[in-house]
C-alpha cells in the first residue's frame, strides 16, 4: 500500500516536459498570455489536502504534496518551450489551534525550472463535526510564486469545505472563489492578466494510524489539477 502511495505522488510530481524556465518570449500575445496565466494560478492555489474537521489544539500534520495540471498549446506561444503539463512538489504542514481554528503552510516547487510557490492558509470551523454530524469550515488562503522573472503571480481564495469521517475513510468537498493575477514587466507589451474564477474540489483522507493519504481533484475555471499527499497527521 505504502509503495502504491508513493507511487501516485510521483506520478503527479512528475512531467517530462517541466525541465524549461517560465519566462516570456513572445510581445503581444495577450490571449495566450491569459491563459498561460489561469493554468499557473490553478497550480499554484492553495490546495486543501484534507478534511474540513478542526484538529483542536493538539492537532499536526506534515506531508509531502504534490500537484499535476495539464497545459495546452498556449504555453509553447508564451514560453517558446513545449510545455505539456505543470508539476509541483514539497511540503505541507498543518497545526490545529483553540476555537476550532486551523493554520496551514505549504512549499512547493517546478521541478527543472525557476519556479517556487510559498502559501498559507487560516481554516475555521464553524461546525467542528462529530461522530454524528459533519463538519464545515471556511478557509482564507494567500499564495506566491518566486524565481520567475518577467512576471509576478500570485493567488488568494476563499473556499467552505464540508467532510465526514467514516471509519480511516473521511471524503470531503468544497466550493470556493479564486483571485489570482500574473502581472507581466511592461516591457512585453502585455497586459496584467487576472484570474477570477469559481472553484470546486474534492478528495478523500485515507488514515493509516499516524500514517495519511489524500487525493484531491480541484477546477479553477476550465483548469483541472490533481493533487495527492502523503503524511502522517494526529488529531483528526
Amino acid at each position: 500500500m505504502r509503495n502504491q502511495m508513493v507511487a501516485v505522488l510521483l506520478l503527479c510530481a512528475a512531467s517530462p516536459a517541466m525541465a524549461k524556465d517560465v519566462d516570456i518570449e513572445c510581445a503581444g500575445c495577450q490571449a495566450a498570455f491569459d491563459t498561460v496565466a489561469e493554468d499557473l494560478v490553478s497550480a499554484i492555489d492553495y490546495k486543501a489536502m484534507g478534511p474540513a474537521e478542526a484538529t483542536g489544539i493538539a492537532g499536526f500534520g506534515v506531508g509531502l504534496v504534490a500537484t499535476y495540471v495539464p497545459v495546452d498549446e498556449e504555453w509553447e506561444t508564451v514560453t517558446g518551450s513545449d510545455f505539456s503539463a505543470i508539476g509541483l512538489v514539497g511540503l505541507q504542514v498543518t497545526k490545529g489551534l483553540p476555537f476550532d481554528i486551523d493554520l496551514g503552510a505549504f512549499y512547493t516547487t517546478a521541478p527543472g525550472t525557476n519556479v517556487d510557490v510559498f502559501g498559507g492558509e487560516i481554516r475555521y470551523a464553524f461546525l467542528p463535526g462529530s461522530t454524528a454530524m459533519p463538519a464545515v469550515a471556511l478557509r482564507v488562503s494567500h499564495v506566491v510564486a518566486s524565481g520567475i522573472d518577467d512576471f509576478d503571480l500570485d493567488s488568494t481564495s476563499v473556499d467552505v469545505s464540508v467532510s465526514k469521517g467514516f471509519a480511516v475513510f473521511t471524503p470531503y468537498a468544497g466550493v470556493g472563489y479564486v483571485n489570482g493575477a500574473a502581472d507581466p514587466d511592461p516591457a512585453f507589451g502585455l497586459d496584467k492578466a487576472e484570474v477570477k474564477e469559481t472553484k470546486l474540489f474534492l478528495g478523500f483522507r485515507l488514515g493509516l494510524g499516524l500514517f495519511e493519504f489524500t487525493p484531491q481533484f480541484t477546477q479553477v475555471g476550465d483548469v483541472t489539477s490533481y493533487s495527492a499527499r502523503l503524511g502522517f497527521s494526529f488529531g483528526l
